[in-house]
């Protein structure tokens, strides 16, 4: 992309991008540190944000790239977040995440809203545990509520109100 943009400049742009020789190690680096400084807190901020409504109806098959949100796989997790896949594995299989089917991938991918400072979100198990399905599980957690003014469980999670978010789980399943 770069190089593309460098390429359609005037002739005598060029031929003063030579006089910056000196400086281009310098001017690189500058460069790949601010465009991982604005990738990470695009990243951070989508994934604060994001909004993700549980599917409407359950008559067809709905995959996780549907209704669930930014979700990836265990590779893209250990590359990005530092949180390696025999990690991930076993949080899964322990019940201390969620991992859900996806058609962009053949094994199974994680919501990334679940995961706070490396780690699931404290709560997540017992919610897990309370609907006894990871997918029932995560479309209660990101589905708006009424008893929280339509906001989703999932954020008062992230807010560490676990014992709240727990009850009301135990209140919808009864």
């Amino acid at each position: 992309m770069i190089a593309a943009q460098i390429a359609v400049q005037p002739q005598s742009v060029q031929r003063s991008m030579a006089s910056l020789e000196d400086h281009l190690t310098e001017l690189a680096t500058d460069f790949v540190s601010n465009v991982v400084e604005t990738a990470q807190s695009n990243l951070d901020h989508g994934i604060k944000r994001f909004y993700a409504a549980a599917p409407a109806n359950s008559d067809g098959l709905q995959l996780a790239d549907d209704w669930a949100g930014p979700v990836a796989g265990p590779s893209l997790i250990e590359k990005h977040f530092g949180i390696n896949r025999s990690t991930l594995h076993r949080w899964h299989k322990r019940g201390d995440c969620i991992a859900l089917n996806a058609k962009t991938s053949k094994k199974p991918v994680f919501p990334l809203k679940q995961f706070l400072d490396g780690r699931p979100i404290d709560g997540l198990a017992e919610v897990i545990t309370v609907f006894g399905d990871q997918r029932a599980a995560w479309q209660w957690l990101i589905a708006a509520n009424t008893e929280l003014d339509n906001g989703a469980p999932i954020d008062l999670l992230i807010e560490g109100e676990q014992d709240r978010v727990i009850e009301l789980a135990r209140r919808y399943q009864s």
